[in-house]
């Protein structure tokens, strides 16, 4: 739409000034979309009543955030481009208030890189009926007023005297106050930092810019190999039997809900039938999976992770296969976050598999449909990964077949929070199931071979927030996230020949799965668990070194 410039066609008294406009968004989104940010500021203010200098305090905060949408709108508000803009960020801010409201979802940079990479079937399970209304209500509607309502702009020279003026005053909203505040503000800010990732539409542009800047205009840094030295240790090609690893990738399950954890629920029977070895306090590297699968495969620990450096360096999959092991990676989820490009690949999140695949997507038995061929067809060692998309919400009555819905009554909406939470914590327990379902289907094609000297390892990339304390989904900074989010369930399941050959004692590891654990352990132990030798291998880090004879 092309704004014209009223004051010069002379329409100019029946139209707006332009700068009232730009005033009049910015009252509506503080008062309208920002509701989360002003729930949890009052309570974040509301800890610090009592501390000397409240006011003062306050009145900071609250100049910083209104000077900071001031600064937004006045530098969009021009001629020609200032109504879409202003429209754009009024969507922007309706669709965010809606998931921060709704689900507890926090706009950090995190969560906007799984929005640019989310799968179709995944996005659409978001756009509920109560999603559309609320955005055409208090998005749309409002967007499409800014766009019909005609404008005045001032005098080229005028108008930009008095940009600079407001900008001028929204930055001295910015920075006075705090200088005035001083220490009582720093910390405030520091322990509450989280509250901008609710802010909105900073949260938004400020999580799309750093996106951008990291993944899309960043240049292109040359790969760096790490375990360029790796070998395998030559004892077991030399018995003769075949080595076959499967790592099973699962998402968005909890420890909490795992029978195999203690939970009332039976949803671990198939792996509790197995005998599989359980890691019962094992968390994530991250909330969400563009932080954790890339993490859990690199040789940095969480602490010193860092996804830009992750992502120029191998990881576990390309030290392996350096070293000589067949890696293959099959995905139903989301991609594997830049971790299996450099390795033999396939997706099969769009695949047409009668009974098991529609405009939904692919249940995660799609991924078993030709395991056993796939197993035998693969040399020896060789290192299968199956990426599940497990219990990924909010609609996870999708995730599982009918026959598989034993917990009830369920949720079978993607809108959760209109179920009652029994019905949701339902509809999740019969994904976790379904996950066991599968990881008993491994396990079984793998015993079928008796031969193969075979192992499995299971863990979540991360947990989930069933509506407790009223946050849904995952994405939550990683140090403030509610421990439903962070605490996983991690497993294995060893052949009997593989603990023959491999010198395992099951006594050692009985002890070791009540220890802490992570994903940090990962990268290690599948260097491990094929005996791999190399610089980066670190044994205190491989959950089976110390129970090796």
């Amino acid at each position: 739409m092309i704004i014209r410039n009223h004051a010069a066609d002379g329409h100019g008294k029946r139209a707006l000034p332009a700068l009232a406009l730009g005033a009049a968004v910015a009252v509506y989104i503080l008062a309208a979309l920002n509701r989360s940010l002003w729930s949890e500021l009052h309570e974040a203010l509301s800890a610090s009543r009592n501390m000397e200098g409240f006011w003062t305090l306050s009145v900071t905060v609250c100049c910083r955030l209104v000077g900071n949408l001031v600064l937004i709108l006045a530098l969009v508000t021009w001629p020609r481009v200032g109504k879409p803009l202003l429209a754009a960020l009024i969507l922007v801010s309706a669709a965010s208030a809606y998931y921060a409201q709704t689900f507890g979802v926090r706009l950090n940079e995190e969560i906007v890189q799984s929005i640019f990479e989310t799968q179709r079937a995944e996005a659409a399970a978001m756009i509920t009926g109560d999603a559309v209304r609320w955005i055409l209500l208090f998005g749309v509607l409002p967007a499409s007023i800014v766009l019909l309502v005609p404008l005045r702009f001032l005098p080229k020279w005028r108008l930009l005297g008095w940009r600079m003026v407001i900008v001028l005053a929204a930055l001295a909203l910015m920075i006075l106050p705090p200088m005035v505040a001083g220490r009582s503000y720093v910390y405030f800010e520091r322990n509450h930092r989280g509250m901008y990732d609710v802010f909105n539409p900073y949260a938004a542009l400020s999580g799309t810019f750093h996106y951008l800047q990291r993944e899309v205009f960043r240049s292109k840094a040359t790969m760096t190999p790490i375990g360029m030295d790796a070998t395998l240790d030559p004892v077991p090609a030399a018995s003769g039997r075949k080595r076959v690893v499967v790592l099973v990738v699962g998402e968005t399950a909890r420890a909490e809900n795992q029978s195999l954890q203690g939970y009332r629920r039976e949803t671990n029977p198939e792996m509790k039938r197995a005998g599989a070895i359980y890691f019962s306090d094992a968390w994530s590297c991250g909330t969400a999976t563009t932080v954790s699968v890339p993490c859990m495969f690199s040789n940095m620990t969480r602490e010193k992770f860092d996804k830009p450096v992750a992502k120029t360096h191998w990881n576990a999959l390309d030290v392996l296969q350096h070293a000589g092991v067949d890696v293959y990676w099959r995905d139903n989820d989301e991609g594997c976050k830049g971790v299996c490009l450099r390795v033999p690949n396939d997706d099969l999140t769009d695949a047409k598999v009668a009974g098991l695949c529609d405009a939904d997507g692919c249940f995660d038995d799609v991924l078993l449909t030709d395991l056993p061929e796939r197993l035998a067809r693969m040399r020896s060692p060789a290192l299968l990964v199956l990426h599940l998309k497990g219990s990924h919400g909010p609609a996870y009555f999708q995730r599982y077949p009918k026959a598989f819905a034993v917990f009830g009554p369920g949720c079978d909406t993607a809108e959760v929070q209109t179920c009652t939470y029994a019905q949701t914590v339902a509809s999740y327990d019969n994904t976790i199931l379904y996950t066991d379902h599968i990881l008993g289907k491994v396990v079984d094609a793998l015993k079928a071979a008796p031969e193969t000297d075979s192992a499995m390892m299971y863990l979540s990339d991360h947990g989930e927030s069933l509506g407790e304390k009223d946050i849904y989904l995952h994405g939550a900074d990683w140090d403030t996230a509610p421990s439903q989010q962070k605490h996983i369930p991690m497993l294995m399941w060893l052949s009997p020949g593989w603990v023959r050959d491999s010198g395992v004692q099951l006594a050692c590891l009985d002890k070791r799965r009540t220890q802490p654990a992570s994903q940090d352990n990962l990268f290690h132990t599948l260097l491990g668990f094929f005996g791999t030798r190399t610089t980066v291998y670190n044994p205190a880090l491989d959950l089976l070194s110390g129970c090796r004879a």
